[in-house]
């Protein structure tokens, strides 16, 4: 017999009822690890409280959330105390958090803290080994995901600020188990480079994420890399809030990614502007020391100081004037050469394209000959077939068209010759032959 269907709704308001009458469920304590902390414009916090083996949702109120006395982090061990309820809406169940408190350091965090004691007793902290970033970088590497936005952001944000820096990106993963070891690769990659093309500063970072997303920044690999490094890096991972391991070793922590490419490379058209200001407040300053000794050697050889004096002035103005000149040749120098190697670059995809189309070409057209040959009647009358014509040139194509004494013509693959129907062959009641 048919049972009655309910609907969905009727079916998690039921399995909501029958949670919320079972005696364990409804009060239950829940130990495990804070992971994917989230914190909600109304004031509600959502994670996800996870073990080795499994993880479930977590809701904690804000009026709950509000009287905690610890700030809550990923990877920080809690004893959760509450009921498991389902959200009826989206036919899933949490872990509903009446009150909290912290078991001790998690699994993450404790690993994080230990390698960080590790490395700060190798020296790998220390202030003094940091190097200061290059003033004009003339490349930048960037070791990052190559289809993240963050590289978009970064790569933007540096060839807009500088006319004269060229990007190099070292694609890498950011997360997952691989990371590590691929990341430290890239550095090792870049530090590998021929003088040429070596960048002068390497960025190394990725967008934010939760802890576990992040982690790789924290793995003893990516830290010895970073060490070890002849470029000076800076450590771009996450947001603001964000610390890993590879912040504390590398030689200067931007706070987000975006931050880093600020960071990297000076502003063009702020160096020009100030090089401009320069020589104007030379040029006022010596103007001014002119008015000066002007109004107090009246009385002395005026005409000669200040001929002296105006030399100077034109001396400086030149001095001046010809490092704004070189500056801009400089910088238009490397603006140009970057722009040549790029046009280079587009010559040769260009190249390989059309060498790739005409290869392709040839292809295609000896397909084509190949079909055209086996549909030709010569390769046909090769393999022992002839063609038989009539008085009138005309092929013949049925026997019955044929009859005794008709002159024909034979056409053989190598020849024609001529021919007579004799009796013999049949063809509707009649025997011809040739």
């Amino acid at each position: 017999m048919a049972r009655k269907p309910i609907r969905v709704s009727q079916l998690n308001a039921y399995i909501g009822r029958i949670l919320s009458t079972d005696g364990m469920l409804s009060d239950i304590s829940v130990a495990g690890e804070i992971s994917g902390l989230k914190f909600h414009d109304s004031g509600h916090v959502y994670f996800n409280l996870k073990d080795a083996a499994a993880r479930v949702n977590c809701f904690l109120p804000q009026g709950v959330f509000r009287r905690l006395t610890f700030a809550l982090k990923d990877g920080m061990a809690v004893v959760c105390d509450g009921y498991v309820g389902v959200y009826e809406k989206g036919g899933t169940y949490s872990l509903n958090i009446r009150q909290m408190a912290p078991e001790g350091q998690g699994t993450l965090a404790a690993a994080f803290e230990a390698l960080k004691a590790k490395l700060a007793e190798k020296g790998y902290f220390e202030t003094a080994r940091k190097r200061p970033l290059p003033a004009f970088p003339r490349c930048v590497g960037i070791v990052t995901s190559n289809s993240g936005a963050a590289v978009e952001d970064m790569v933007t944000i540096l060839t807009a600020k500088s006319r004269t820096v060229s990007v190099r990106v070292y694609p890498s993963l950011v997360q997952g188990p691989d990371a590590a070891p691929m990341i430290a690769g890239r550095i090792r990659a870049a530090n590998a480079e021929p003088a040429a093309v070596r960048p002068d500063v390497l960025i190394v970072g990725r967008g934010g994420g939760s802890a576990e997303d992040l982690w790789a920044f924290n793995e003893e690999a990516v830290a010895d890399a970073v060490f070890a490094s002849e470029i000076p890096v800076i450590s771009a991972v996450g947001h603001v809030t964000d610390f890993t391991i590879c912040d504390f070793v590398a030689d200067a922590r931007a706070e987000t990614p975006t931050a880093a490419a600020q960071m990297a490379v000076p502003s063009t058209d702020e160096l020009l502007e100030d090089a401009e200001s320069l020589r104007w407040a030379l040029k006022d300053g010596l103007l001014r020391r002119l008015s000066t000794a002007e109004l107090r050697l009246r009385a002395h050889d005026f005409a000669g100081l200040k001929a002296r004096l105006s030399g100077r002035v034109r001396a400086e103005e030149e001095r001046i004037g010809w490092l704004r000149g070189a500056l801009r040749t400089a910088a238009w120098g490397r603006l140009r050469e970057a722009g040549g190697e790029r046009m280079e670059s587009l010559r040769a995809q260009m190249r390989s394209g059309l060498d790739r189309r005409l290869r392709d070409g040839e292809m295609r057209t000896a397909r084509f000959a190949e079909r055209l040959e086996m549909c030709s009647p010569m390769a046909v009358l090769g393999r022992g077939y002839a063609v038989v014509t009539g008085e009138d040139g005309r092929a013949v194509t049925r026997a019955a068209g044929l009859k005794g004494g008709d002159a024909v013509g034979l056409r053989f693959a190598d020849g024609a010759v001529d021919a007579t129907i004799g009796k013999g062959a049949t063809h509707g009641g009649q025997r011809d032959q040739i």
